[in-house]
C-alpha cells in the first residue's frame, strides 16, 4: 500500500512539540512538507526537520499530499481548509477547528460536496485512560454517574500572545474550554439538552476565563477553564455508588503514564483504589486513525467525523450565546 503523504500547514508550536514526530511515527504515512506565510520560515523549519518548504498556497497545490495537518489558529482555519478541500486533500484541524457553528457547517459541507475527511484534532479522544474511566462506569463501578466536574486552565501567558488576539478568535472558550466540552460529552455518553455559561475578559479582547454548567438528559458536567490559572488538567465522575478521577487528563506528554483512582465508600470508610494505564502517544493515536480512514476511504467514518464537528460546534455556539446574553440555552 502507497505511503499517505501528509504536509503541515503552518510553523505552530504543537507541530514541533507534538505532531512532526508523531506522524514520523507511522509506518504508513510519510511526513513530506511544511508551510508558512513567509517562505523564509518554512525553509527554516524544514531544514531543521528535513521536510520540503512551501507557502500555503504553493503546498495546498501539490498534487502529490493527501493530507493537510492545520495547527493554524482558529480564525484561520476555515480560510485555509476550505482552499485545501477545494484543491481536493483531506484535512486534520487541531481544536478548536473554527469559531462559530455557521463556520463549522460551511466547512463540513464543502469537505461533504467533495467527500473528503475533516477531523477536529482532540487527541484526549484515543488516550487509554478514558476507556478505562468508560470502562468502570459501564461496570457500574460508581454506580450511576451523575456530576462530570473538570477543569483545563494555565497560568497567565505572555503579553501578545495569539491567544489574546481578537482577529485570530483566540480565548480560553476557544483553546482549553472546549476540551471540558469534548471530554464531558465523551464520558456522560450523551448530547446535553442545554447550557449555562460565563465568560469573563478581564478587559482583554477575548474571554480569558469562564465556567459551565451542561445538563443532559441523565446527569450533568461543571466545568472551569481559563489563562489565569493555576494549572489544571483533570476530571472527575461523581456517581451513585462511587466517583472515578483523572490525575491528568487532556494534555498528557507520550512519556507519561498517568493514573486512574477509583473511589467508594460505605459512609464509614473510604476506599481508593489507583489503576495504572499505560503510556500513550495520543496525537500518534490520533493521527493513526485519521490517515488509516483516508487511506482506505471509510465513508462511513468520513460522515461520523462531520457530525463530530457539528456536535461540538453546537455546543460551543450555545455556550457563546448563553454568556453574551446571560441566560439558559436549550440545544
Amino acid at each position: 500500500m502507497r505511503k499517505t503523504r501528509v504536509g503541515i500547514l503552518g510553523c505552530a508550536n504543537i507541530a514541533e512539540k507534538y505532531a512532526i514526530a508523531a506522524f514520523r511515527s507511522l509506518p504508513q504515512v510519510e511526513l513530506v512538507a511544511i508551510g508558512s506565510r513567509k517562505k523564509a520560515k518554512a525553509e527554516e523549519w524544514a531544514a531543521r526537520h528535513r521536510l520540503e518548504a512551501e507557502t500555503y498556497d504553493s503546498l495546498i497545490a501539490r498534487k502529490d499530499i493527501d493530507i493537510m495537518y492545520s495547527p493554524l489558529p482558529v480564525g484561520l482555519q476555515e480560510e485555509w481548509t476550505l482552499k485545501a478541500a477545494a484543491a481536493g486533500k483531506h484535512v486534520v484541524c487541531e481544536k478548536s477547528i473554527t469559531y462559530s457553528l455557521q463556520s463549522a457547517e460551511r466547512m463540513v459541507d464543502a469537505f461533504k460536496k467533495n467527500g473528503l475527511a475533516l477531523y477536529e484534532n482532540f487527541v484526549p479522544e484515543f488516550h487509554p485512560q478514558h476507556a478505562q474511566v468508560l470502562a468502570l462506569i459501564n461496570k457500574q463501578k460508581i454506580g450511576i454517574p451523575h456530576v462530570w466536574n473538570g477543569a483545563y486552565g494555565f497560568p497567565p501567558f505572555p503579553k501578545g500572545d495569539i491567544r489574546f488576539r481578537a482577529e485570530l478568535r483566540g480565548g480560553a472558550l476557544n483553546d482549553c474550554g472546549c476540551y471540558t466540552v469534548f471530554m464531558a460529552r465523551k464520558i456522560m455518553q450523551q448530547e446535553p439538552v442545554a447550557v449555562t455559561c460565563a465568560l469573563s475578559n478581564d478587559e482583554a479582547e477575548v474571554d480569558v476565563k469562564g465556567s459551565a454548567l451542561l445538563e443532559f438528559e441523565n446527569g450533568e458536567a461543571l466545568m472551569s477553564f481559563g489563562f489565569d490559572h493555576l494549572y489544571q488538567n483533570t476530571y472527575s465522575v461523581w456517581g451513585s455508588k462511587g466517583m472515578v478521577r483523572t490525575n491528568r487528563a487532556f494534555a498528557v506528554p507520550p512519556s507519561m503514564a498517568p493514573t486512574v483512582e477509583l473511589i467508594t465508600n460505605d459512609g464509614r470508610e473510604e476506599k481508593c483504589d489507583m489503576i495504572d494505564v499505560p503510556a500513550a502517544n495520543q496525537f500518534a493515536l490520533s493521527f493513526d486513525f485519521f490517515c488509516k480512514a483516508v487511506a482506505t476511504n471509510e465513508r462511513g467514518q468520513f460522515e461520523d467525523m462531520y457530525e463530530r464537528i457539528l456536535h461540538q460546534a453546537s455546543v460551543l455556539e450555545a455556550m457563546r450565546v448563553s454568556a453574551r446574553e446571560r441566560r439558559r440555552v436549550e440545544l
